[in-house]
């Protein structure tokens, strides 16, 4: 099945864009989210306390992740390999959503309370830029290949697009109520947690190219190499790989039940990391040949296991435990375990 969209269409949407005059979404659905997990059973690897209940996490080259934690609101910079915490850096509300702008960072960090994107430098901790007024409610940021980061605008609907640390373009319509989004390329992906599909925006034309149908309601995606996305369909109990260039048309469709939330790709490896939050599995893919994925094995999580991140330097894994309370905790699954 392939998801098109002509030109007249493209050309419509840009035009609603232009007419908009108010930053405020449509009357909303209930939004998708991760399923309220129960208490783990065994989670493989390590497992160490991390306070806060993270979510968001990414990893460098240089081995360090950035957790996004709440209460203290903040970053927590770790050592991929140990777990220890190297240090923390205050923020203006709790990161949802945590991305790199390079493979060594710096790390994104768009702070849904005070509507601002903090870029961190991930060796020291330091706040090298804070954009203001990228949107309401920002949920994610990527940057596309071209040096422009796109922010999700998720309570005021479509993106915003920032250079140099400052806002450049905004619009408005499009998706109601963006979600996660993943660099494709010149492109960003975005999921509408709304149930509204898929949304294609040019980093260096800085304007709406595609949209498509997908699932039933989307979260979280993931690049899988130069035209090639993953999007967790959190409703819909599915993860679709889909080409982008710039319009969208599926590759295949991996069954993925039980709320599937998290996603990450580990390039060297090929293989696509799934959690399944209504049950505490991280699920691995072979996506070797995208057309014919091929799930691994699952794996035993910690509670809630919202989020999840490669260390592209060893293959091991990371995942957050987002339960509050004693339950918070980072899980360190080494590569070793991936293959039955």
């Amino acid at each position: 099945m392939k998801h098109l969209l002509v030109a007249v269409a493209v050309l419509a949407l840009v035009t609603g864009c232009a007419a908009e005059t108010s930053d405020k979404p449509a009357a909303q659905t209930p939004a998708a989210e991760p399923a309220q997990a129960p208490s783990a059973q065994a989670p493989v690897g390590v497992v160490s306390p991390l306070a806060g209940a993270p979510e968001g996490i990414v990893v460098t080259t240089s081995g360090i992740a950035a957790v996004g934690v709440r209460e203290p609101d903040g970053i927590r910079l770790v050592d991929a390999t140990t777990g220890v915490e190297r240090s923390f850096v205050p923020t203006t509300g709790a990161p949802r959503h945590l991305s790199l702008a390079g493979p060594d960072g710096p790390v994104l960090a768009p702070l849904e309370a005070s509507d601002e994107l903090l870029v961190v430098d991930p060796e020291n901790g330091d706040v090298l830029t804070t954009v203001q007024g990228v949107g309401r409610q920002p949920h994610d940021a990527v940057t596309t290949s071209d040096g422009t980061t796109v922010v999700t605008n998720e309570m005021g609907g479509g993106v915003v697009f920032v250079r140099d640390g400052a806002v450049t373009a905004s619009l408005p319509a499009g998706p109601v109520q963006p979600g996660g989004l993943a660099a494709v390329g010149e492109y960003a992906a975005v999921a509408d947690v709304q149930g509204n599909g898929v949304w294609i925006y040019s980093g260096p034309d800085q304007e709406l190219v595609a949209q498509a149908p997908l699932g039933t309601k989307l979260t979280h995606a993931t690049a899988l190499g130069r035209d090639l996305a993953a999007f967790a369909d959190t409703d819909g109990g599915a993860v679709f790989i889909e080409r982008v260039g710039p319009q969208v048309s599926e590759v295949s469709r991996i069954e993925a039940p039980g709320n599937p939330y998290g996603l990450a790709y580990d390039p060297q490896r090929q293989l696509l990391l799934i959690t399944l939050t209504e049950s505490n599995i991280l699920r691995v893919v072979d996506v070797a040949d995208p057309a014919a994925p091929r799930p691994i094995v699952d794996l035993p999580t910690v509670r809630q296991a919202n989020s999840v991140a490669v260390d592209s330097r060893s293959g091991d894994v990371l995942v957050t435990g987002s339960n509050p309370g004693n339950e918070s905790s980072l899980q360190i699954i080494p590569a070793s375990a991936l293959t039955p």
